[in-house]
């Protein structure tokens, strides 16, 4: 056993050595500069994660290495044209250096200020408890037919006895049916088309089959397959959802009494005088045209002149959607 440990740990470093040596080798060489394995191993450590299966293949790395050709050729050319001496260059790296010193500094102060522990999650989520609440929904299952004759004649099939979902197989267009046998499978309200939605939701009892419904999709007949009642999403699913708001909060808070305190420990002093003197040329009074149609004077204000007010809710309308087979 020992002599076995012993052999493992050999052929570990072995294994180790030979790597080491293989990183060092020149993997390949543009004009006088060299890509060693070492390097090249090292770019490929920069890949995000998420991204690392598109470099775990020989094609993969091999393309991954003509971009890495491509970037050396480009600095190699913007060496010879002293692109790091012009004057845009420089600016430009001026700024991005500014901004990421602001950067560096902001991140290290919301960092040690914008703590949350899990009691804070579960007050909030305690105390805003109706956000995490969600409506009623139904699963149901549907027979489409083109025409209100055939969903006539189907109608009188489970009349008669025979089977929703068989029937839905066999006769229904929505071309899921064929696998599904027509489930559509659990929704809130909002969700499914207005007209299918509102004879769905009417019906009370599990089993409970409505009359023919018409859609711009063709003429249905739904059955109610389940109802999932009114209920609050469990704190579990939703900690990291409420951890990433509070902490988005709590980094504002402590960034803007940071702001706060940057500008009452200094001494500012602005000329109000000399900034009014300072009209940008656009917004200069530009003479009235002689042909401007009168009715141009009944322009609505420009949205400047609106008092300021809250953001306006920039969520999409919920989408009226087909009633979708799982």
């Amino acid at each position: 056993m020992k002599n076995a440990v012993i052999c493992l740990c050999l052929a570990l470093l072995c294994l180790f050595a030979c790597n080491k040596k293989e990183d060092g080798k020149v993997l390949v060489t543009i004009n006088n500069d060299k890509i060693t394995m070492t390097e090249f191993n090292k770019e490929l450590d920069k890949i995000p994660m998420n991204m690392k299966m598109m470099v775990a293949s020989e094609s993969g790395k091999k393309t991954y290495l003509d971009r890495l050709i491509i970037k050396k050729l480009l600095l190699s050319e913007a060496a010879k044209s002293n692109i790091e001496k012009d004057k845009e260059f420089e600016n430009r790296l001026a700024e991005i250096k500014e901004q990421l010193i602001i950067e560096s500094l902001l991140k290290k102060k919301l960092t040690s200020g914008a703590n949350i522990s899990d009691e804070d999650l579960q007050k909030y989520y305690e105390a805003n408890k109706e956000k995490f609440r969600k409506d009623r929904e139904i699963n149901t299952r549907h027979i489409l037919l083109k025409s209100e004759e055939e969903a006539k004649q189907v109608r009188d099939k489970l009349q008669a006895g025979e089977d929703f979902s068989d029937l839905a197989k066999k006769y229904s267009i929505d071309p899921n049916a064929k696998v599904t046998g027509g489930e559509v499978g659990f929704h809130p309200k909002g969700t499914l088309l207005p007209e299918y939605e509102a004879a769905a939701f009417k019906l009370a009892k599990v089993g409970q089959t409505s009359g023919i419904v018409k859609t711009q999709f063709g003429y249905h007949i739904i059955r109610l397959e389940g109802i999932k009642p009114p209920q609050y999403v469990p704190f579990a699913e939703v900690k990291d959802f409420i951890k990433q708001q509070l902490i988005q909060e709590k980094q504002k808070d402590v960034l803007d009494k940071y702001i706060e305190e940057l500008k009452k420990s200094a001494k500012i002093t602005i000329n109000e005088e000399l900034l009014k003197d300072q009209t940008p040329a656009a917004a200069a009074p530009q003479p009235e045209s002689k042909t401007a149609k009168p009715e141009a004077k009944e322009a609505k204000p420009e949205a400047k002149d609106t008092p300021a007010g809250p953001k306006a809710d920039t969520t999409p309308p919920k989408k009226e959607t087909v009633p979708q087979s799982k």
